[in-house]
Parts: structure tokens; C-alpha cells; sequence
């Protein structure tokens, strides 16, 4: 029989009626034969119609049959076999049929499957009647109806804007899912919104971290993660990078961070981060490729990066980006100022080392062509362009400049000559002033020219001052330090000096001075802005002594009293053996004028290992700025009433029992006392940048204190004394300091120098590693006259004439953050007697460092010490904790001594 053409229905239709056919074959037998091979109707005969059921087929009369063709005959190949009369030609390639059958009816398409429409296309077009939201918590209905568009009462239908409504919910991140249930009724369309809300974090924990603080990772996490927020997994997964981006500054380039989401009730999850630190990563080398003229030992001395702390043990530091980062700036102008005016530091490489605990960097250079200055011109333009006659002369201004034709190009060098030229313009009051350098390359002769055209625009005045931020300190404490006014002509180094004044105070951790045009373009506005600080102290000290055991002294000062820029302070010292009471005030500005005033009032018990001293009175000091504020006078009247025992004596405080074992010894006038009148004229040079906690600068003071019976005095000498103190920052973190303190007292009468006048030091105020008041010249003397008494031990300590120490220092931050600072010192100094009773008082002493007889080769019998220490400048006021090391102690010294004490050094 004849095959029929075969359709190409899609895959799922495919499906869909082989089942049907496979399912008719099964009911009908060969009933699929009759729909692939039916005869075609009579002619004349009306048309099957579709769907009708196949009648049974006709019998055909017979046919007679035709002839095989020949083998080989063109008609086998080019002609089909005659069909029977009215049989359908069969299709081109189709298989003849056998006698007797009709050829089968082309098959017929299927028909293409309907779907019926969803509610929300039957409700398309129909109004929305009602809108209920459900599931929300947290989240009030009027927020979500706020992301809702389509699904509104009273908004016309339709699927595409519901879908958009949903859409927005999801992407506000609240929702973890959101539903909806349409009902259509009479009265339009019915919504119900169904959501879950996402929970809310209740707390972060941190498991894991051990070199940073949960508070320091909180505060990396606060910009994408917080207790109250709704828990978002993008913002998480930011917050992870954030983890690792702190532990990458401070080098621990391994850190791992995973986070783990804990349930707990109300809808809230705890987020717990977990965290693997590994080995922190440090820089163990730096290397520079292309660095012709420039060596590497140079390169690196300007680095950050690979310059390890004294914490760091011989590594090269962490790694930090935005060190490195600045690195290769410093670089490049270093480069630049060598004349490398196309120098270019290519992108680091930046690689682990094998073992993953360290890191190598490598910085690649292209040094260029190195140019010389060909021309060099400066000079001042108008307006209009033309040359003009500068401030202070052509020559001079061209004086000012130190590049000149032939020299290499040095661009911090031209940039500081520049700097000062505008300096000399801006305090001529043109503020506005410009000096552009403009640079012309010649790089084939590499040669650069140079031309400095200065524009100074008009003079400038002082508009309004603006104080700023002082919520204590009143605005005349802060104006009366500056040194420009209103209405006055401009001057940048007043403004500078009045900024250092104001710093200088020590009130305020920040001073910023910042300018802005005034009303008018002849006027500019000057803002002071500060930000206070604590100026109130509370320092507490604590000691041991085999004599006294333990030593506790207490001060609390008040710097900035009432915000008006005065200063009280009470200082307490009380042990068995010693007390005190000091009241101290100081006004800089009395009654408004220049003059200062400071008055002191003390009542004070000193009980020493060889006599007591109580001392009752007080102290006026009247001062003046020779040049403000760097140079001061001051003249000081103190009065007071000195009592000098070996017995029993008492204060206010109560009695207390001296120890004095020279009751009875040949040594009565060193022991002498009554009252004491005296001046002391006194002058000071300060240039440090904070007189609390000073970086830089140096202290200079020379005094000379007089008493005599001139001044109402029982007691009489002269002293002189001299202090000398040196800061100078290495770096931002590390000040070198240097304090230096000597003097001479000598007496006009015969008794000499009473013992209260007298210098003695060891402690942690001057020479660190030595017990208190132990440094100076001693007399081995016995308990009584009675030669077969029993020697005093180590001798007894008489103090001094002359006196010299010295102290040198290297600060450096440990944890700035937190105010930790570490330091390593040495000290040095002496004391020695110049008076020749009590060198002749008794033998010798065998050591040179104690000899009581002064010659000039025992000025290099000196007491010298080293040590460490830590301080933290604590809200309490500055700790400090020292360990003190003498070089040669004596036999009956400690190897090495431990103190601590609340206060500044110096």
C-alpha cells in the first residue's frame, strides 16, 4: 500500500498523539489501518464528513495485470505503473501498492491544544475592590502599600502591574517571600498579600579573633551590618570583605571570615562571624628594578612599607596599602626633586612568599632623562601682564629664589622658595597673591625653563574672627593669644603664630585656622576652630624605701579653671614619714594686661633619712613677655619659716617620728634653719609646640634666687639654676627629647649652705634607677662623737653645692590609638660639695662618685643609668612606668629599680 506524507508536529503534540494512536491501536485492532488506506469516495458521491464514522470499504472490480518492464528499460526508471481508474496518484517515491488496494488519504494536522485563561487575565481590566495585607511584624501596612502601584483600591487591574508590586516588595530586601490570592467578585477584584518578613539582627558575636577587638571589627562592620537591621546576605557578604580588609591593615593578609546565622526568638538571628587569623604577613623584602641614579638603601629609607617597629623583632612590618600607596608618592617626589621630571612607578607586584608568612614587593622604575634648569626667571605682572616693580626689589626677589641656570631641577626646593616669597606677600596683607611656577621641557637637550609669574592682586583686611567648638574656654582666652585683629591688614605668620599660640595653651586637641572671603572682595573672614579636651589631672604616685616603705603622693590640677585660663592645683604627699600640702594659682593675664601672677601657699613636713624639715609659707611670682610669647621675666618673693630637726615634729596633718641617727654629731650648722626671705628673678625662652605633652620645641630657663638679710633673711645664700629641654620629632611617631638641669648654690656666711638649700637627687624625677634623694656626696661618719661607736652605714648623704643631670630619651608609639607609648632613656648626672668643713669632717669616702671633697677631676665622677619604659596617656592623666638600670652601682645599690608615677617627665 502507498505511504502517506509525514507531518512535523512540535515535540509535545508529537507526545500527545502517539499516546492517542497507541491507545486506538490497543481498542480497535487494525482499525489504524483504515485511517492510512481508505478508498476514496465514488464519484458523485458526497464527501465524508470529518468526525463520521469509516464505512466499510468497497470491492474494487479486478484489474488485469501489466506487464514487469524489461530489465534495463528507461521506462522502469522514468515511468511509474498506471494506476487502477480512479485511484489518488501516489506520491513521487512512494512503494506501489499491492493489487486490489486503494491508495490511502493524505493525514490531516492536529488540531493546536487550547489553555485556559488564569484569574488574573479574567480580572485584567476590572477595578481592585480590596487589598489585605498579612504575615507583617514589623513592618507596618502602610509601608508595604507604599511599594504598591497596581494593587490599590480604586486602581484599574492588571497582571503585568501586580507582578511589579511583587517585584518591588522583593527588592526592598525586608521580605524573605511574598504571595498573593486574587479573588474576582461582583464588586472587582479582591488581593491578598501574604509576607515573610526577613528577621532582624539582635546581636553580633565575633569567635575567633585574637589580635583585634570585637569593638575594631564592629566598627569596620558598622557601614553594612548593624544590631537592628534587617538581616541582608549581600550586605553580610560586604561586610566580610570589610573583615578581611582590617585584618589586612594590619597584615594578616590570610585571615579567613565565614558567618554563621543563629536563630532566635521574635524573628531575630544572631550573626556569628567566624574568623581564622592565621600568621600575620610581613614585608621581608623590597625590591626595586630600573633604579639607575638613585640607590636602593635611599629608596627605602623614605619607605613606610618594609620599615619594621622596635615591636616587630627584626621584620620588615606589616603590610598596609595605603602606606604603600603613599610610598610610591614619596617616591616619585623624590625623583622629582633630583630632576627626573618624567620619572613613572610602574604598578607593584606584590607576591606571597612560599611558606605564606611573608610577602615580597617588587616596584619597577623608569627613571627617564634627569633635566638642568636652562633659564630660571621670577618676576611680579599686573593685571594687564605687564612687568611690574615687586616688594622689596627685582633683586631681591630674584635673591629669594636658589635655583639658578645649570643647576639640577629640584622641585621641593623651588616649591619652599616660592612658599616664601607669598609668605612675604600675604603678611604685606595680599592674601589673594599667586606665584604659579610654569616648567618648559626640552627633552632633547634635557633642559627645563622655568618662569615664576607673580600676581599680587589687592591688599586684604581682616573681617570677621569666628571661635569655634569652645564649649568651655571663653572667646577672650582664645582672642587675647592671637595676633591679628580685625580690620587689620592681612598676615599669614601672624596667623600662623597665633595658631601655635593657641595650641600652646594645651586646652584643646585640635586647633585648626582656616580663612574665607569676607562681605566684600577687600575683606577675609579668619575661623578658629577647636576641639577641647580634658584639662583637668589627677596624678597619683607610689614608691618603696627601706626607710619610709611606702610613699603615696596625689595632685589634681585644674588648667583651664572655669574655662577662663587659670590654673589650680593641689598636690598632697603622705607617708609615714613625710607629708605635704601645696595650693597653687596661676592668672597669664592679670586684670587683662600682660602681666601673669601666680601665688602658692604650702605647709609641708619632709622627713629624711638624716632630718626633718618642716616648711611653712608661701610664694608670689609676678611675670612679663619680653617677646610674646617665646621670651618671659618673672620675679618671684618667697617667704617662709624652716624648721630643721632631728626630732619629733608635726603639721597639720599630725605628728610624725623622725628616724635621724645625727642627733649628736659635730654637724650643727648644716642643720641650721629659721626664716627664709628671698627673690628670684628668672627668665624663660619656650618654643614648644604644647606645653603639657610638648614634640618639638625647646625650653630654656636661667634663674638666680637671693636670700639675705637684705630680704628679711635668717638664712642666707645665693642659688643658681639652669634648665635646658630639647624635642625634636624623627618621625610622626617618634621624638627624640633631651632635658638638662645644673646648679650652684653657695653661702656668704661661715655656717655655709643649710642642708634645705642644698641639691640632692636620684628618683624617677631625675635619675632613674637610683632610690630617691641617694645621688650625691656622703660622709662616713659614726651614730655618736664615741670613736667605738658603730659606723652609719654607707655613710650619711649631706646633699650638694653644685649639681648637674641630664636626660635623653627616644619616644615611640606602641598603640597611638590608645595613647601607649614606649621609651628608651639614659641619664646621667652628680652631685658634689664645694665646702671645705665637711670635706674635713671626716675620712675620705672610697668612692670617687661620693668623695664629699671637691677637686676638678671628680666633675667626671658622674652617676650614670639606662632603661625602658611605658607610658599611656590615660584619662586619668599620663602613667608612667619606668625601669631604671644604673650603670657601676655601688655595692650596697640595687642592679636595677622599678618605679611608676601618674605625670609628665618633662
Amino acid at each position: 500500500m502507498m505511504r502517506t506524507p509525514r507531518h512535523q508536529p512540535t515535540s509535545l503534540l508529537r507526545l500527545l498523539w502517539t499516546s492517542v494512536l497507541v491507545g486506538l491501536l490497543f481498542a480497535v485492532g487494525a482499525a489504524p489501518r483504515w485511517a492510512f488506506a481508505q478508498p476514496p469516495p465514488a464519484r458523485g458521491a458526497a464527501p465524508q464528513p470529518r468526525g463520521a464514522a469509516p464505512q466499510p470499504p468497497a470491492q474494487p472490480a479486478p484489474q488485469p495485470a501489466q506487464p514487469a518492464p524489461a530489465a534495463g528499460d528507461d521506462a522502469g526508471d522514468d515511468q511509474a505503473a498506471p494506476a487502477s481508474p480512479g485511484a489518488t496518484p501516489a506520491a513521487p517515491g512512494a512503494t506501489p501498492a499491492a493489487p486490489g488496494a486503494t491508495a490511502a488519504a493524505p493525514e490531516e494536522a492536529p488540531p493546536a491544544p487550547t489553555v485556559s485563561p488564569t484569574e488574573a487575565e479574567l480580572a485584567r481590566g476590572q477595578a481592585v475592590a480590596r487589598v489585605v495585607i498579612a504575615g507583617n511584624r514589623r513592618i507596618s501596612s502602610e509601608d508595604i502599600r507604599a511599594y504598591l502601584q497596581t494593587a490599590r483600591v480604586g486602581k484599574t487591574f492588571t497582571p503585568e502591574g501586580l507582578a511589579r508590586d511583587v517585584k518591588e516588595l522583593w527588592d526592598s530586601g525586608s521580605f524573605e517571600d511574598v504571595e498573593v490570592d486574587l479573588t474576582r467578585r461582583d464588586d472587582g477584584v479582591h488581593l491578598r498579600l501574604l509576607v515573610r518578613e526577613r528577621p532582624n539582627i539582635k546581636a553580633i558575636e565575633f569567635e575567633g579573633n585574637q589580635n583585634i577587638s570585637s569593638e575594631d571589627l564592629t566598627e569596620a562592620l558598622s557601614v553594612e551590618v548593624k544590631v537592628g537591621n534587617i538581616i541582608s546576605y549581600a550586605a553580610i557578604r560586604r561586610g566580610i570583605q570589610k573583615l578581611r580588609d582590617k585584618y589586612a591593615e594590619e597584615g594578616y593578609f590570610l585571615a579567613e571570615v565565614s558567618f554563621e546565622p543563629v536563630p532566635q526568638r521574635d524573628n531575630e538571628v544572631l550573626i556569628r562571624f567566624k574568623i581564622s587569623e592565621h600568621e600575620r604577613v610581613s614585608v621581608r623584602r623590597v625590591t626595586f628594578i630600573g633604579n639607575h641614579s638613585i640607590p636602593d638603601a635611599e629608596l627605602r629609607e623614605v619607605m613606610i612599607t618594609g620599615q619594621g617597629s622596635i615591636l616587630d623583632f627584626g621584620s620588615g612590618g606589616a603590610f598596609r596599602q595605603d602606606a604603600f600607596e603613599r610610598d610610591v608618592l614619596v617616591i616619585s617626589a623624590l625623583y622629582y626633586d633630583r630632576g627626573f621630571l618624567s620619572v613613572q612607578v610602574a604598578t607593584p607586584r606584590v607576591m606571597l612568599t612560599p611558606d605564606r608568612t611573608g610577602i615580597e614587593v617588587t616596584l619597577t622604575i623608569n627613571e627617564g632623562p634627569r633635566f638642568k634648569i636652562r633659564q630660571m626667571r621670577v618676576y611680579e605682572r599686573d593685571a594687564e601682564g605687564k612687568e611690574v616693580e615687586p616688594i622689596g626689589g627685582r633683586r631681591a626677589l630674584r635673591e629669594m629664589v636658589r635655583a639658578k641656570s645649570g643647576d639640577w631641577f629640584n622641585r621641593a626646593e623651588l616649591a619652599a622658595d616660592i612658599s616664601k616669597i607669598q609668605t612675604m606677600y600675604r603678611d604685606a596683607g595680599y592674601a589673594n597673591v599667586e606665584a604659579p611656577p610654569a616648567t618648559d621641557l626640552d627633552p632633547d637637550k634635557q633642559e627645563v625653563d622655568i618662569v615664576v609669574a607673580i600676581r599680587r592682586g589687592q591688599p586684604v583686611k581682616i573681617g570677621r574672627i569666628e571661635i569655634r567648638g569652645n564649649t568651655k574656654t571663653r572667646d577672650k582666652v582664645i582672642r587675647r593669644e592671637m595676633e591679628v585683629f580685625e580690620e587689620e591688614l592681612f598676615s599669614e605668620s601672624k596667623l600662623e603664630r597665633s595658631k601655635r599660640r593657641i595650641t600652646m595653651l594645651g586646652y584643646f586637641e585640635r586647633v585648626d585656622v582656616s580663612t574665607e572671603q569676607g562681605d566684600d572682595p577687600e575683606h577675609i573672614n579668619v575661623n578658629v576652630e577647636v576641639a577641647e579636651k580634658p584639662t583637668g589631672t589627677f596624678q597619683v604616685g607610689a614608691g618603696f624605701s627601706s626607710i619610709e616603705s611606702f610613699i603615696a603622693t596625689a595632685q589634681i590640677q585644674q588648667a583651664n579653671l572655669f574655662g577662663r585660663g587659670q590654673s589650680l592645683s593641689l598636690q598632697a604627699q603622705i607617708s609615714g614619714l613625710r607629708q605635704l600640702i601645696d595650693v597653687r594659682f596661676f592668672e597669664p593675664y592679670l586684670f587683662d594686661s600682660p602681666f601673669s601672677l601666680a601665688v602658692s601657699v604650702y605647709d609641708q613636713l619632709r622627713v629624711y633619712q638624716e632630718f626633718s624639715q618642716t616648711s611653712l609659707g608661701g610664694a608670689l611670682t609676678f611675670g612679663y613677655p619680653i617677646i610674646q610669647p617665646e621670651l618671659r621675666a618673672s620675679l618671684t618673693y618667697t617667704l617662709e619659716s624652716n624648721e630643721i630637726s632631728t626630732q619629733t615634729t608635726s603639721t597639720v596633718f599630725g605628728t610624725a617620728a623622725t628616724v635621724s641617727v645625727f642627733q649628736r654629731l659635730p654637724l650643727a650648722n648644716l642643720f641650721n634653719d629659721g626664716i627664709t626671705s628671698s627673690i628670684r628673678p628668672a627668665i624663660t625662652y619656650d618654643t614648644r609646640n604644647n606645653q603639657l605633652f610638648p614634640s618639638a620645641g625647646i625650653y630654656l630657663q636661667g634663674s638666680a634666687e637671693l636670700a639675705s638679710k637684705y630680704t628679711g633673711s635668717e638664712n642666707e645664700f645665693i642659688r643658681y639654676r639652669t634648665t635646658a629641654r630639647f624635642y625634636y620629632p624623627i618621625t610622626e611617631s617618634i621624638v627624640l627629647k633631651a632635658n638638662s638641669e645644673a646648679g650652684l648654690v653657695t653661702s656668704p656666711s661661715a655656717a655655709g649652705v643649710p642642708i634645705f638649700a642644698r641639691f640632692f637627687l636620684g628618683g624617677i624625677l631625675d635619675l632613674r634607677g637610683f632610690p630617691l634623694r641617694s645621688v650625691g656626696p656622703r660622709l662616713p661618719l659614726r651614730e655618736s662623737l664615741d670613736e667605738n661607736s658603730q659606723p652609719y652605714t654607707n655613710g650619711a648623704n649631706i646633699g650638694g653645692n653644685a649639681m648637674y643631670y641630664q636626660n635623653v630619651e627616644l619616644e615611640f608609639a606602641i598603640l597611638d590609638a590608645v595613647g601607649i607609648k614606649g621609651v628608651i632613656f639614659t641619664d646621667l648626672g652628680n652631685v658634689w660639695n664645694l665646702e671645705p668643713n665637711y670635706c674635713n669632717a671626716a675620712p675620705a669616702s672610697p668612692f670617687a662618685v661620693t668623695n664629699p671633697c671637691f677637686s676638678a677631676e671628680s666633675l667626671l665622677a658622674v652617676r650614670t643609668s639606662w632603661g625602658v619604659g611605658i607610658r599611656w596617656f590615660s584619662p586619668l592623666g599620663p602613667l608612667r612606668f619606668e625601669w631604671g638600670f644604673p650603670f657601676k652601682p655601688l655595692p650596697y645599690e640595687q642592679p636595677q629599680r622599678f618605679e611608676f608615677t601618674i605625670g609628665n617627665f618633662f
